[in-house]
This record gives structure tokens, C-alpha cells and sequence, in this order.
């Protein structure tokens, strides 16, 4: 994946979380409850997010702003100028099967996703869709503003997009 945007991801510690865990606050096994502000949308995108959630926006209209929106992903890499080409974090969605992760805010970030690949990079939503080939997308996995596509409904979204 290349790019122009390197930023080094410095985030206050986050809870744990991955793609596959179920997206609800919860207190069993001494993990810690989301507060209020951390179920507050931080941009536009994630209102998106979350009116989507609600029913009140189509998927479709939501699945076009992601794509018009400024998302970025992690790697365990940094970008500069002879390095420019780098691999993105990958993990486990719900089903098992390989997502791309990116997020909408650097405060989504869970603290072990930072620990396993501390550089953020800057992309256009629509480019993830056109990076996740043969994978699908988990934007901020693990927190509840967020969502997961398998890599069927990234192929279906890309075919969309690109006609």
C-alpha cells in the first residue's frame, strides 16, 4: 500500500479488543465499560456510522461516505521517502476469515492493535476498498461505532464503486 502520510501513532492506553469480539460494552471477566463519551461519534464519518446503525441512513448512502471519507490504517512499518510501499494490520473478522482494519479517529485504536503496529497512515476510504482485495474491512474493530464487511461485500462495494 503506498502512501504519503506517515504519522507516528501515539494513543493513551486503549481496552483490548479485536475484530471478532462483540461490539457491546461489557463488564464480565474485568474488562472495562465504555463511558458515555466513548459511544459519542468524534466526526462525520462516524455519525454515518451510527445513523446507518439506527436505520436512518440507507447502507448505500452510508457505504459511499466511508468511501469519500479521510480513514487511515496501522502498519508495523514507517513511511518514508525509500520506504513508501508498506503491509497494513490484518486480523481476524467474526467469521474468522482476514479484514483489513482501519479507523476513523486515532482514539478507536485499541492499545494492543498500536503495540502490534505503531505507524498510522492516511488513505481515502475509497482506497480501501480498492487495497482489500481477497480480505474484507473491519473500520474500528472492536468499538462500537464501527463496522465489519466480509470480502464478498468489499468485492460487491468495489464493483459499485468503479461502475
Amino acid at each position: 500500500m503506498s502512501t504519503n502520510e506517515p504519522e507516528k501513532n501515539e494513543q493513551p492506553e486503549q481496552p483490548e479488543a479485536d475484530a471478532q469480539q462483540d461490539a457491546q460494552p461489557q463488564q464480565e471477566h474485568g474488562e472495562r465499560m465504555l463511558d458515555e463519551s466513548e459511544l459519542e461519534p468524534f466526526n462525520d464519518i462516524e455519525r454515518v456510522i451510527v445513523d446507518g446503525a439506527e436505520g436512518k441512513l440507507e447502507s448505500n448512502e452510508v457505504l459511499s461516505k466511508i468511501a469519500a471519507a479521510n480513514l487511515f490504517f496501522l502498519t508495523e512499518e514507517e513511511v518514508t521517502d525509500e520506504q513508501q510501499v508498506v503491509q497494513p494490520l490484518l486480523l481476524k473478522g467474526p467469521d474468522e476469515k482476514v479484514v483489513l482494519a482501519v479507523f476513523t479517529h486515532p482514539a478507536r485504536v485499541a492499545q494492543q492493535f498500536i503495540d502490534m503496529a505503531p505507524y498510522a497512515v492516511r488513505m481515502p476510504g475509497l482506497q480501501a476498498f480498492h487495497q482489500a482485495v481477497g480480505v474484507g474491512i473491519a473500520i474500528n474493530p472492536g468499538h462500537p461505532i464501527g463496522l465489519v464487511l466480509d470480502a464478498e461485500s468489499v468485492e460487491n462495494i468495489r464493483e459499485v464503486l468503479n461502475s
